[in-house]
């Protein structure tokens, strides 16, 4: 089976990331490779089990091909330029947390175009603001919205979650925005009988959950039973990823597994069922069964199921029940109907925690064994899910818990008993509602007691540690090492010298590639990182002593989405960067502050630079406040002429605000930004905020201080900066604008003309994403994201 599943998983690799096959092109070879291996088996051919494991591989390649791309000529992708009426059945519709918005999932029927009528199909996730209005729609809703049709955005930066991945992996190719006012009910699609039924259930759970539960419990109730945390407070999950218990928030294999329990023991009461098991198990599948498809066959809660079906039909007909069989089965199931799950953060936590639960758990056990049982056993499973864990939450979420390994011996037992009261109480409350109050009341109070053990765990020092992203490679080679470490303990005993010393020293060779990148370092370069933050700027600079300064943060003035939240600091943890050095803020435009307001408050900064212009903003306001109420940031107003030497060969001149800063007209934030000129030995860099034509006559009193290899150009490509004058004084090799996608004349057409007369490359962050330029002080080396 493992065989089986590893040449299917090399397929899905293969196709995924070379993508020259078609779907048709590998449905036609697979079925004549098939043909050929029945020819061979015929013919006695002793490579049937090759032929076996090469039709996996292609068959993971055709699946993957089929799965990546819309299939049918009438797929809404493909009428995704025809804006227009588009009519669909609701499958999904939920309030995002940040409020004013609700997304809707559309089985899309048909769009109307130009007075034409086109039959279509294939899901479109529509985002619509509310706008003040009151509406909510229901599953099963036939409804009718004028929407302009696009494609789910991709990432703009190195490391950024990949959301137009994440969709295709629901089969979801299409998205759109519209306002409220712009959608409205047609009536009801009676066809979803199946599916219906499921979400009548859920929906009588949920309000049933809301009779008997106050608020937060009742959401914290919906969360671990029917999968739906939108009801959570916001403050909440934080504290549970702190603490190294985040899982219990998600459905996952330990959700289903008490609920299993739960429904052996509640069966085993009755007499019938102990003396007619086998109608037993098949009830408890097809419970499990349909749970699942309550919750939305979320990966863990699909491998946990399969696993428990293998369990009870091995039961069933009284076969021994195989663990390792048991996964590999469960992971190639969900794989065949969901390849590109391979790729999704939660599959590979469920799989990969699980497979180690099962290699290490005797070991740990039988090392533990001085322990009491109980505690041995639970520090045990806790343990190995910890090291199964570690380098997958590194990777997709830059943070470690150090405390989680305790954590989960008090909140895992916890949350059995309330996943068990909130059972029996949701049970109860279609029977008898009395009876339903008093074991929900008991299930709120150990719900408090809950949060007060993960806010204590939480809040605890060193309770977690971020880190740098680390390498595929230095995850797969953890892993690799994890299990020849596993397989050392259990077949030490069993090896002869020579093998012991073979295995040692094999080890340690591992052991050593995996630090050798710490124990040797390349010597460090020079980088800007002009991170994509849409319409703003943000740079971050990293100095070859390890020096880290931020000038902006970006920011978005006109919706609520976080940029420091979402893409700054995830973009600095990524890095392994925790501390800021120096914080400079060009000047008090919220698409240049908001996102240093978030940084400020996760991280810490040792020194702000500010232009010292005074604004009003409430925002900026809580810029200032935030650097007063820490006393260990020093806070600098910088001028024009202003020298910092950072390390040898390395300074940073301030070229502007003039002083005084009267020199330009009251409040004219642009034209007093901070222009730093920064030189590393023989290479120079002219940043340039959002200074205007005016501040750049003004600067061409500094003559050839202007003059710079890397520009980065003001007021993002805006008419009203570059002028001919100052892009003749700078002499600009190379360009740098960073804008947002779809701004009417930003980069200005003129203006993105004029400086590829001045420079060999212009680069812009909303066609390449991130530019990351590296520089040794003599050359500079450019890369982008796209």
């Amino acid at each position: 089976m493992l065989s089986v599943l590893i040449f299917y998983i090399i397929g899905i690799l293969l196709q995924k990331n070379l993508s020259y096959f078609s779907f048709q092109f590998l449905f036609s070879f697979c079925l004549l490779w098939c043909l050929w291996a029945i020819l061979s088996y015929k013919a006695g051919c002793n490579f049937t089990g090759v032929y076996l494991l090469i039709i996996f591989l292609l068959l993971g390649m055709m699946n993957t091909a089929y799965q990546s791309k819309p299939q049918g000529s009438n797929h809404i992708y493909y009428f995704r330029a025809n804006s227009g009426l588009l009519m669909g059945t609701v499958l999904e519709a939920r309030l995002r947390q940040d409020g004013g918005c609700q997304e809707i999932l559309l089985a899309a029927q048909n769009i109307q175009h130009n007075d034409k009528c086109y039959q279509v199909e294939g899901k479109v996730l529509l985002r619509v603001y509310q706008n003040g209005t009151n509406f909510q729609f229901q599953y099963g809703d036939l409804i009718k919205a004028k929407v302009v049709l696009g494609e789910p955005d991709l990432p703009g930066n190195f490391g950024e979650f990949n959301y137009r991945d994440y969709l295709i992996r629901q089969r979801i190719f299409v998205t759109g925005s519209l306002n409220a006012d712009q959608i409205y009910f047609v009536g009801k699609n009676n066809q979803l009988i199946l599916s219906k039924a499921l979400n009548y259930i859920k929906e009588n759970i949920a309000k049933n959950i809301d009779r008997i539960y106050h608020y937060p419990q009742a959401a914290f109730i919906k969360a671990i039973i029917a999968g739906d945390r939108s009801e959570l407070p916001p403050e909440w999950e934080p504290i549970f990823q702190d603490a190294g218990v985040m899982h219990i928030l998600a459905i996952s294999g330990l959700h289903v597994g008490i609920i299993a329990i739960f429904l052996f023991n509640i069966f085993n009461f009755w007499s019938f069922f102990k003396k007619n098991e086998r109608l037993k198990y098949i009830i408890i599948i097809i419970i499990l069964l349909v749970y699942a498809a309550i919750t939305g066959f979320r990966p863990s809660v699909s491998r946990a199921t399969l696993m428990f079906i293998t369990f009870l039909i091995a039961k069933y007909i009284n076969r021994p029940y195989h663990q390792y069989s048991s996964i590999f089965l469960a992971a190639l199931l969900i794989l065949f109907y969901q390849p590109l799950l391979l790729f999704d953060a939660g599959f590979l936590l469920s799989f990969t925690v699980t497979f180690f639960i099962i290699l290490l758990y005797p070991l740990l056990q039988e090392k533990l064994d001085f322990l009491p049982n109980y505690l041995s056993e639970s520090l045990a499973i806790s343990l190995s899910a910890w090291l199964g864990m570690a380098p997958l939450s590194a990777y997709y979420f830059y943070k470690i818990s150090l405390i989680a390994i305790w954590a989960n011996l008090i909140i895992v037992p916890l949350v059995s008993i309330i996943l068990i009261l909130g059972l029996i109480s949701i049970i109860g409350s279609f029977l008898l509602i009395s009876f339903a109050q008093l074991t929900a009341h008991l299930s709120e109070i150990l719900i408090n007691l809950l949060l007060s053990f993960t806010k204590f765990f939480s809040s605890l020092p060193y309770a977690y540690h971020y880190i740098a992203q680390p390498h595929i490679y230095q995850t797969i080679s953890y892993y690799f090492l994890l299990i020849v470490m596993a397989y050392i303990l259990i077949n030490w005993p069993k090896l002869d010298v020579n093998k012991r010393k073979f295995v040692f020293w094999g080890t340690m060779a591992v052991i050593i590639a995996m630090l050798s990148a710490h124990l040797f370092p390349f010597s460090q370069l020079f980088s800007l990182h002009f991170i994509n933050v849409g319409q703003g700027d943000s740079i971050l600079i990293e100095t070859p002593l390890n020096k880290k300064i931020l000038i902006d943060g970006g920011g978005t003035p006109f919706n609520d989405f976080d940029v420091g939240k979402h893409t700054v600091v995830p973009y600095l943890r990524r890095l392994g960067i925790n501390q800021i050095d120096i914080l400079v803020l060009t000047h008090p435009d919220l698409d240049h502050l908001e996102g240093l307001v978030t940084v400020l408050k996760e991280m810490k900064v040792g020194m702000v630079m500010d232009s010292g212009i005074d604004s009003k903003d409430p925002v900026y306001q809580q810029f200032l406040s935030l650097i007063r109420s820490d006393n260990g940031i020093i806070y600098s107003k910088v001028k024009a002429g202003d020298l910092i030497a950072l390390e040898p060969g390395l300074e940073i001149l301030i070229l502007n605000p003039m002083n005084p800063s009267t020199y330009y007209q009251e409040n004219d934030f642009n034209n007093q930004s901070i222009v730093l000129k920064l030189r590393y030995k023989n290479v120079s860099f002219l940043l340039t905020g959002d200074i205007e034509e005016s501040a750049e006559i003004n600067l061409l009193s500094w003559q050839e201080q202007l003059k710079s290899d890397v520009l980065k150009v003001a007021h993002h490509g805006s008419i009203t900066s570059s002028s001919e004058l100052f892009l003749n004084r700078v002499q600009p090799k190379v360009a740098i604008i960073s804008v947002g996608l779809n701004n009417v004349n930003l980069p200005h057409p003129s203006v993105v003309k004029r400086l590829k007369d001045y420079c060999w490359e212009v680069f812009r962050t909303d066609l390449n994403g991130t530019v990351l330029i590296t520089s040794n002080g003599q050359n500079i080396n450019i890369k982008t994201f796209r």
